[in-house]
């Protein structure tokens, strides 16, 4: 059989599927499979759609990454990209789907869904005003009058004035501590800050620090050890900050062998982390925030 009429076996299914029967619809999911005979990345696709499409996203991930991985073809590979990074964002991984959104090249033709999707796990990270700006300019160009205004109005929004309570780490080795660096551009020049990100509502600090490490930079962190709570209020190009942090002395044994010379890209940013001599830093080499955190450095 070929593939347009593989292809179209698959989209009766999907048009006569039974979600509320599960077994029914696994059954005969998996019959279909076993006619095709292949097992190969279209089937971790379908399977990982199943599963998906029944609530059950901790299942579907593997099978969405297994397809990817093992070479979806091109009509597919965005589909899945969209349903793994939406997933993602339902199991608590913002930043794993924001990762895999900003990848999807503005030339596709499912790229304004993926913003829509964008926009989705950018409120669940936090940035509901990004998350609105995007909703906005991808919706602009399909609105039959206003399209400029629309959209100039996305690009002015600021982002809301509030209470940030974040929890950053510092994993110090060797006279040198992990951070993040921050490119200079129009706005501002170079800067660093600790490693980590905003507590979410009824979660511990303890927790916030180690899911944002594995969530950030896919890295397990051993031990944390609080050392402070401080109080950072700032002004940027982009408007005014205010943060109540909780910064932990943490251990990871992943991130401590990481050579000297080598950096880890952060999944949901344009920013990297990598060593600092902390005595440099203390002479001011570059600026480091949250303020005041040199201080609790050894």
């Amino acid at each position: 059989m070929t593939t347009d009429a593989w292809d179209a076996r698959f989209d009766d299914f999907w048009d006569g599927v039974e979600l509320d029967d599960p077994t029914g619809a696994r059954a005969r999911l998996e019959a279909l499979l076993a006619e095709r005979g292949i097992g190969d990345a279209r089937a971790s696709y379908e399977r990982g759609s199943l599963h998906d499409s029944l609530g059950e996203e901790d299942a579907a991930i593997p099978l969405y990454r297994a397809a990817l991985a093992d070479g979806l073809s091109d009509d597919l590979r965005t589909q899945a990209t969209i349903q793994l990074a939406s997933s993602l964002r339902n199991v608590g991984d913002a930043s794993g789907a924001i990762a895999l959104l900003r990848a999807v090249p503005a030339s596709d033709p499912l790229h304004d869904a993926a913003q829509a999707f964008l926009a989705l796990a950018l409120h669940s990270d936090e940035k509901p005003t990004e998350a609105l700006a995007l909703a906005l300019r991808t919706l602009a160009p399909h609105l039959p009058r206003y399209r400029r205004a629309v959209d100039a109005y996305a690009g002015e929004l600021v982002k809301l004035d509030r209470v940030r309570v974040i929890a950053v780490g510092l994993l110090v080795r060797d006279g040198s501590v992990l951070l993040e660096s921050y490119p200079a551009n129009a706005r501002h020049g170079e800067f660093l800050r600790a490693p980590g990100g905003g507590i979410s509502f009824g979660e511990p600090a303890a927790v916030a620090v180690r899911r944002e490490f594995a969530e950030e930079l896919d890295a397990t962190i051993d031990d944390a050890r609080l050392l402070a709570v401080t109080e950072n209020i700032f002004d940027t190009s982009s408007g005014r900050g205010h943060e109540i942090v909780h910064v932990f002395a943490v251990a990871s044994a992943g991130l401590a062998a990481l050579p000297a010379d080598e950096r880890i890209a952060v999944r949901d940013s344009h920013t990297t982390v990598g060593w600092y001599e902390i005595a440099a830093l203390r002479a001011g080499s570059l600026p480091v925030y949250p303020a005041g955190i040199l201080d609790l450095l050894p």
